[in-house]
């Protein structure tokens, strides 16, 4: 069920307890002020609904009265679209008495496959389910309904747990008194209490609670909400009552055959319909009582009929009530008063035949949509369970140590992986279109203290939590310093660019600035050979001086985030750029320690939590597709550097945007017409390659350093392992048994080589990469755009999605030219000339939003009518190495706050195939900050042998005739 929720209304004026024994325990004092039954029961009920009163005792309009008043006395546009064609009711007025039993009906109707599909999950998964949920802890459920789904998992919690207690939150108190009523005779060992009132007035219950908490959301609730409201509502819960790695179970129904679920919405027995028409017995009732029973009948229920659609654009169906005929509705004289006092006038009712009355929606979610929802609301999807006709699944999610990604678009209307970039193509199409010459940047240019605490955060689990203490000292890997060096090199880096923004002394022991400020990336062939480095000391100094070292430079960061924040942004930008080196450098070590973390004996690896990896029989195997480009002449590569020299004279500008030396200038290519991959090589594919060559001569050096051998047999004097697992800091999952087979190989440059040669085909170079990647994204929000904007044209009849027209071998970028066209832009404004790639999908795995790769794209990004454009996934889950060997643009200039940062890697041209040669990589991984992710002029690069990477690739290969 859905509640209408006001996220920005006051908390109501009553004592709030955070546990049911201290709800026992005030109940003589507070019964008055939150309504806790005193009858002695096997439950507590606590009655949170909000009864102000006015002062002059003048009778008070109900709040859902002026909705009713102001919904069917002016259109209003369905959500997401712009013409206001409909009348509109809240849709509260569903669930009174009787439409609560009414919907109980439904869920048994056999067509209504959604509470037969949750129940399928619950009872086969159960003990996933229960495994996941501690002793001692609290279960919330957010609008309860009859129980009869929660009782499978309550009874096995009463089995097998202790400590849990119940939470039931409705809004109707007779339902919820009978439902836990029912539920208190058959549970012993569960403590039970009833909340009634909406979700923002019971969540105050829960708010200083340390208990651990799981939250339910179950039955597709989530699917009456637009995802504004979702996603609100849920990160208002996640701010306000959720602690670290708290649970929220949501039910989402999956997109579909529409016929399957037009079925669902319209079964032949018509109790979807008296359910849907009972809206209008509900407002004669609230009528009524306010006409001090002048008027019984206020509708006509008979001169309406319900009305349902879907529409494939927002992936929703529609329910509305539909006049039969003209009619005229005259509001009765005890309340055209207070009718007059909502909308003006107490004019009557005026309905012509076929006028709609919208009521309710119902959203269907397609892939990635968990995921997106996660990214929306700073949870974490831990595992999605679906059912066995793959018609609805229940997610997992949990609020993690920190949070590493961006915000999500504002005002969206559903939620999918290109949602987000939908309504940003839609907002830089309109900044284009006026006198904008630029567009408005994803990230602020100074990180907030916010971004600096989650980056801190993150670091200090890697470091001191996932490390044991004893460990500090190892190296993993041979060619890096020992971990501890890095736990001394980020604040002193740090304190060397906050010396330069705001020209106070080296924090002390300035020593430490000498000892840590540069570390090393030697010759992985002879790692005498190095750059410029800092002098180690004879002995490290003690981890606890290192922290707090640490911590008196964080405190200087934050003093000058402070002064930053009330300047109004007025500083200079040399100041700011120091600043941003210092948070990006960081960000960038992360992965560096992570990777060397991975390279430790798995048994000394102190996970941050536990993962259960899904099994191989349970994935879909990735179809292997692949996208063609057209290219072009004169395309637009890199960024528009800064003259470092000039910083110190101006302040800096809105919006502007740091990037690397290597970044810049910006630069003009042409590229040959290509084709490349949807997605990476997977474990899987490498593993069946390394099989075909178990005797070959170089089979050990084509191992990844990223694998682990689980089984091992001689085998023409190599080590074959008959399986592999997959390093991780939660674990290293069977490439032969998990979905770990379905993700991303990691693997050298040398490596990925070798297996595009085994298959004919060749890795992409730099251009081809970014070309492919920021274009594929732009076509598939725009492709989005457009399917939203055909429902919009078309809602009220049967909305069939996008109407773009595209030959299914057409050229990626030749398709989102065209659409461009149509808005009188061009590819190089939308996206060649923009540093970040604002369309990057939502869930993408980036900035720890797994502890782990996911699985490679499976879906198709298509709607009805509409040749499929085949979902291709290039940011997140590991870098892309490319043919590329990492040289300056023309034109490049070291920069002179970090002349080694790039002018230290650059190789001689001659030498390519050379084990110590740099070579770009492209995207991000999994644990990539954002900022860099998102930011499609960066450029990262590592000798071609060097193993130890989240590197991935995909093949491609050049189109001789042209596409």
């Amino acid at each position: 069920m859905t509640f209408v929720v006001d996220l920005e209304r006051a908390e109501p004026n009553h004592t709030v307890y955070s546990t049911v024994d201290r709800v026992v325990e005030a109940a003589a004092a507070a019964s008055a002020s939150i309504g806790i039954d005193s009858t002695p029961s096997a439950y507590q009920f606590v009655d949170y609904r909000s009864t102000s009163t006015q002062d002059d005792q003048k009778p008070q309009t109900p709040p859902l009265f002026i909705e009713i008043v102001n919904g069917l006395t002016a259109r209003k546009p369905l959500p997401g679209t712009t013409a206001p064609r409909f009348f509109t009711l809240p849709t509260v007025l569903l669930y009174d008495d009787r439409g609560l039993k009414l919907f109980d009906r439904i869920t048994y109707v056999p067509e209504y496959y959604l509470t037969a599909s949750e129940i399928d999950i619950l009872e086969t998964r159960i003990q996933e389910i229960v495994a996941e949920i501690p002793d001692d802890s609290d279960i919330i459920e957010l609008g309860c309904g009859s129980l009869r789904k929660t009782k499978i998992l309550l009874n096995a919690l009463n089995n097998q747990r202790t400590g849990i207690t119940y939470y039931a939150i409705d809004v109707m108190p007779q339902p919820l008194h009978d439902s836990m009523e029912r539920l208190s005779t058959q549970l012993e060992n569960i403590s039970l209490v009833a909340l009634c009132g909406t979700y923002e007035e019971v969540m105050s219950h829960f708010g200083k609670s340390t208990r651990r908490k799981t939250v339910l959301w179950l039955g597709s609730s989530i699917g009456g909400c637009t995802a504004d409201y979702a996603t609100g509502l849920l990160s208002s819960m996640t701010r306000r009552v959720l602690n670290e790695n708290d649970a929220v179970i949501i039910g989402m129904d999956l997109q579909k055959d529409s016929a399957v679920i037009m079925d669902a919405y319209h079964d032949p027995q018509g109790v979807t319909a008296e359910f849907e028409l009972n809206v209008v017995s509900h407002i004669n009732d609230i009528v009524s009582s306010l006409a001090q029973g002048q008027h019984d009948d206020f509708l006509d229920i008979k001169r309406f009929k319900y009305v349902g659609e879907y529409d494939e654009g927002f992936g929703r169906h529609n329910a509305y009530l539909e006049a039969q005929e003209d009619m005229v509705v005259q509001w009765p004289e005890g309340i055209r008063s207070r009718v007059a006092e909502i909308c003006g006038n107490a004019d009557d009712l005026v309905f012509k035949s076929g006028d709609r009355i919208y009521i309710e929606s119902s959203y269907k979610y397609g892939p990635g949509a968990a995921e997106s929802l996660a990214s929306a609301t700073e949870l974490t999807l831990a595992a999605e369970l679906i059912d066995s006709r793959k018609f609805y699944s229940l997610n997992l999610f949990r609020k993690p140590k920190f949070f590493m990604r961006s915000a999500q678009a504002a005002n969206l209307t559903t939620i999918g992986k290109w949602c987000g970039p939908a309504a940003r193509a839609r907002s830089v199409l309109q900044e284009l279109s006026s006198t904008h010459t630029s567009v408005s940047n994803t990230f602020c240019t100074i990180p907030d203290e916010k971004e600096w605490r989650q980056l801190w955060s993150a670091w200090d689990t890697l470091t001191l939590e996932i490390i044991p203490r004893e460990k500090l000292h190892d190296k993993p890997i041979d060619l890096r310093h020992p971990f501890i060096f890095y736990l001394g090199h980020m604040p002193a880096f740090a304190d060397i660019h906050m010396t330069a923004a705001d020209s106070e002394p080296l924090t002390e022991p300035s020593i430490y600035t000498q000892w840590f400020e540069r570390g090393i990336d030697p010759n992985i062939k002879n790692k005498t050979v190095t750059h410029s480095h800092s002098a180690v000391p004879d002995e490290w100094p003690a981890v606890a001086d290192i922290l707090a070292y640490r911590d008196r430079v964080h405190a200087r960061i934050l003093r000058w985030l402070e002064r930053y924040k009330n300047s109004n942004g007025t500083v200079s930008a040399d100041s700011a750029r120091h600043v941003w080196m210092a948070f990006e450098h960081h960000a960038m070590h992360i992965e560096t320690f992570f990777y060397m973390i991975l390279q430790m004996a798995p048994l000394d690896i102190q996970p941050p939590l536990q993962v259960g990896f899904g099994t191989l029989d349970s994935a879909k195997t990735p179809d292997e597709q692949w996208l063609h480009y057209a290219g072009g002449k004169d395309i637009v590569f890199g960024l528009a550097n800064d003259n470092e020299q000039d910083l110190k004279e101006r302040t800096l500008p809105p919006g502007h945007v740091f990037g690397w030396d290597n970044e810049g200038p910006q630069i003009r290519a042409d590229i040959e017409s290509f084709s490349i991959q949807t997605r990476s090589i997977t474990n899987q594919e490498y593993l069946e390659f390394l099989c075909a060559l178990s005797s070959h001569g170089d089979y050990d050096e084509l191992v990844p350093c990223s694998w682990v051998a689980l089984d091992t047999t001689a085998s023409n004097n190599t080590r074959f392992a008959s399986d592999y697992g997959v390093r991780t800091v939660v674990g290293a999952p069977s490439i032969t048994r998990t979905v770990a087979a379905l993700w991303p190989v990691f693997v050298s440059h040398n490596q990925a080589e070798s297996y595009a040669k085994w298959r004919g085909k060749r890795l992409p170079t730099e251009a081809e990469w970014t070309h492919a990647s920021r274009t594929f994204h732009l076509a598939a929000a725009l492709n989005r755009e457009k399917a939203q904007l055909s429902s919009d044209k078309h809602s009220g009849g049967q909305a069939t999605g996008s109407n773009a027209v595209r030959p299914e071998q057409q050229p990626v970028d030749t398709y989102v030219a065209e659409l461009l066209a149509e808005q009188n832009t061009t590819l190089e404004k939308q996206v060649m000339q923009q540093p970040f790639d604002m369309y990057i999908p939502s869930d993408a795995n980036i900035g720890f939003a797994h502890w782990h790769p996911v699985p490679v794209s499976t879906s198709k990004v298509r709607h009805d009518n509409d040749p499929a454009l085949p979902d291709a996934s290039f940011v997140g889950n590991g870098w892309e190495w490319t043919t590329t060997m990492f040289q300056p643009y023309d034109g490049f200039e070291a920069s002179p706050m970090y002349p080694g940062y790039s002018a230290d890697f650059f190789d001689p041209e001659d030498m390519p195939n050379a084990e110590t040669a740099h070579y770009v990589v492209k995207g991000g991984s999994y644990v990539t900050h954002s900022r860099i992710a998102q930011r499609q002029t960066f450029r990262n690069w590592y000798q071609r042998g060097y193993p130890y990477v989240l590197a991935t690739f995909r093949l491609c290969e050049s189109n001789s005739t042209g596409c």
